[in-house]
């Protein structure tokens, strides 16, 4: 039997390229030369490439009256017999609220661990166990200027092969739009920087976190003036670190908009409101896909509706890139406990989750395993 030492090199990486991160992590302290194998960016980008295909879910939950039963939980793969693991999160037992996650990419999971403003962040690699608190942001709330609002976004930004986190912070101003300073944190050069970049004609809506799409952080927000008969995406060019306003169909002044990512495509689930006026509410789903056209324009195109919706499914994000993750918000079903489904837009199947959420708030995110460090 071939020895690894007379194995080419090219066959050694290969291998284990396609092992996992526990496994890669032992192997660290037994060769030297497959700890630095291991640690070369070249090997962690291909190890990210193979991974990506299959990835876990990662979701945030925490019972919505108490406040209690939390956890951030990986569910190996949620269709099938899965495994899931509860995370133990990095300086869980001496912070004042549990952590919220910002965003996953690559491996990396961007946790909120603040009271309140979004002030406060950890860095953390799950598979590696690794974690940094980052430095405090430079924008902070003052007596004579008091915060009003904080929206945030993670992702990774491959024109400068950098890992960014957004921090867009509102004040109220003297008229009606408040007044916005945005600052960005560079995981590659370990500091934040505010930058002059602002955008205009739309107000961002709250409880939500950016969505990476392509690059882009992407937020809904409301339009004003020429946008004042429709919802838009704000969206962040995470290299250049320009907004830019996209438009979003009429019918999304009439529903809640989820921007959520499809297929490497910024996309919108518009579904019914919970409350409205009456005549002023849409009783169905719509899903919209901005494609791109042969004259080099984008175009936004309906997949799915369905009539006579129910207000109690709630769209929270996608998984795989392809699939729609739906909570369901009404009464618990005593013959069936769970509450999570996944839809495909495509043949419009929808498959029931075994995970108990109905009394929970839940969170969930497409989770890959890395090497990526934290530093």
């Amino acid at each position: 039997m071939a020895s690894s030492s007379s194995l080419p090199q090219n066959t050694i990486t290969d291998i284990l390229s396609r092992l996992p991160v526990k496994s890669l992590t032992r192997f660290k302290s037994v060769s030297k030369n497959w700890a630095d194998l291991t640690s070369n960016p070249a090997f962690i980008a291909a190890h990210i490439r193979r991974s990506s295909p299959d990835p876990y879910l990662l979701i945030r939950r925490y019972h919505s009256q108490s406040g209690w039963d939390y956890g951030i939980w990986l569910i190996t793969d949620p269709t099938l017999n899965f495994g899931t693991q509860l995370l133990r999160t990095p300086l869980e037992q001496s912070l004042p609220r549990f952590p919220k996650i910002v965003g996953s990419v690559d491996g990396l999971v961007c946790l909120d661990i603040s009271p309140c403003y979004a002030s406060d962040f950890v860095m953390w690699n799950p598979g590696t166990k690794q974690f940094k608190r980052l430095p405090l942001p430079l924008i902070s709330s003052t007596r004579d200027n008091p915060i009003w609002m904080v929206f945030h976004g993670f992702g990774f930004d491959s024109f400068n092969n950098d890992y960014k986190l957004v921090r867009i912070v509102s004040f109220r101003g003297n008229d009606a739009s408040p007044f916005l300073r945005v600052e960005v944190y560079s995981w590659r050069e370990g500091v934040w920087k505010e930058i002059e970049e602002r955008f205009e004609l739309a107000l961002l809506c709250g409880g939500q976190d950016g969505v990476v799409v392509d690059g882009s952080l992407n937020w809904s927000a409301i339009g004003l003036q020429r946008f004042s008969d429709r919802k838009v995406v704000i969206s962040f060019d995470m290299g250049r670190e320009v907004f830019k306003t996209v438009p979003l169909p009429p019918v999304t002044r009439y529903g809640n908009v989820k921007v959520v990512s499809y297929m490497g495509l910024l996309a919108v689930a518009v579904y019914p409101l919970v409350f409205a006026a009456s005549g002023n509410n849409m009783n169905r789903f719509e899903f919209w896909v901005l494609s791109d056209c042969e004259d080099g324009t984008k175009r936004w195109t309906n997949l799915v509706v369905v009539e006579n919706f129910s207000k109690s499914l709630v769209p929270v994000g996608t998984w795989r890139d392809r699939e729609l993750v739906f909570k369901y918000m009404g009464a618990r079903d005593r013959e069936n406990q769970s509450s999570i489904f996944l839809f495909d837009p495509v043949d419009q199947r929808t498959r029931r989750l075994a995970i108990d959420c109905v009394d929970f708030c839940f969170e969930g995110f497409s989770y890959v395993e890395s090497l990526v460090p934290v530093n």
